[in-house]
């Protein structure tokens, strides 16, 4: 009698099989987990397109391996420091693939995306700049783990298009980010991610921090008029950055442009920024992830 599962149990034990024995056949993963080889070789090719599995033919037999960063994670007490640093240890030996592996390990466990975030994405981003912080690693570095970093959140996108992701309710709303550095990028990636999944309609400007002058405000100004003309609803900015200049640059832009209707502007900074502005500038400034999540939640509901 062969035993049943469903897929998600068939992944955990698949995972588990081939984790130290690695490659197998279709054949001996059905015989060691006592399931149907038909049954299972459908199995494993949903695996392989959901790019948990990898598969190599050797004459007429496909034999099924794990890709570096594969894992089955063991979430019973939500703790994710395990795959912070993992992560965090891919991304310093220039373990791209790993990387890589290990976000899509997250998103087939089916997480919920603003836990990875919260949990695992901006902890390890943090643990990044506190290394350059206490001079473990140089500029260069800096910048190639973060743009690694940034580019294995890309990923992310895929939860978008989950089932019944037709059904969400899509806002007017226009939500405009822009970094002011480097540091923060990853971040506006984030948010882009997690507002698109959330129904809003977001579009990230990029990094400025480079292009202020006396006379960027006005260039600035009129892209975000020329933004806002686009949208349906209301305009909302983001403004993530850890450079008081370019908090202070950008903020005063957007509260002096002649516009009708004032835009709503959030600020995302750390602690010790947030500390310093928060009574010299008049829109609200956060540096507690959650918080500041909550916040853009409520766009979509004005």
């Amino acid at each position: 009698m062969y035993k049943k599962y469903d897929l998600s149990d068939i992944q955990k034990r698949v995972i588990d099989l081939l984790q130290n024995n690695n490659p197998m056949s279709s054949s001996e993963i059905s015989h060691k987990l006592g399931t149907n080889r038909i049954t299972m070789s459908k199995y494993l090719d949903i695996l392989y397109f959901q790019k948990i599995l990898n598969k190599k033919k050797i004459g007429s037999v496909n034999f099924w391996f794990l890709d570096p960063g594969i894992i089955n994670l063991d979430l019973k007490d939500e703790n994710f420091l395990e795959i912070q640093q993992k992560l965090i240890e891919s991304l310093i030996n220039g373990q791209k693939e790993i990387t890589d592996n290990i976000i899509l390990s997250l998103i087939n466990r089916n997480i919920n995306l603003r836990k990875i975030f919260t949990d695992v994405s901006f902890p390890v981003l943090n643990t990044i700049l506190e290394l350059f912080n206490r001079g473990k690693i140089g500029k260069t570095e800096k910048i190639h783990l973060l743009t690694n970093l940034t580019d294995s959140f890309r990923l992310l996108r895929n939860t978008i298009n989950t089932n019944n992701s037709h059904e969400r309710k899509v806002s007017n709303a226009l939500l405009a980010i822009v970094s002011g550095d480097d540091e923060s990028l990853p971040i506006c990636i984030m948010i882009d991610i997690l507002t698109r999944r959330e129904g809003l309609n977001p579009t990230v400007i990029g990094n400025v921090e480079n292009l202020i002058d006396p006379f960027f405000d006005i260039d600035f100004q009129r892209y975000i008029n020329k933004l806002s003309k686009r949208a349906k609803g209301k305009t909302s900015i983001i403004v993530v950055s850890h450079n008081e200049t370019a908090i202070r640059f950008l903020h005063s832009a957007l509260v002096n442009m002649d516009v009708k209707q004032k835009y709503q502007i959030i600020v995302f900074s750390n602690k010790l920024m947030k500390e310093k502005l928060e009574k010299s500038v008049s829109s609200p400034i956060y540096s507690d992830i959650e918080q500041f999540l909550s916040e853009l939640e409520m766009i979509n509901t004005i």
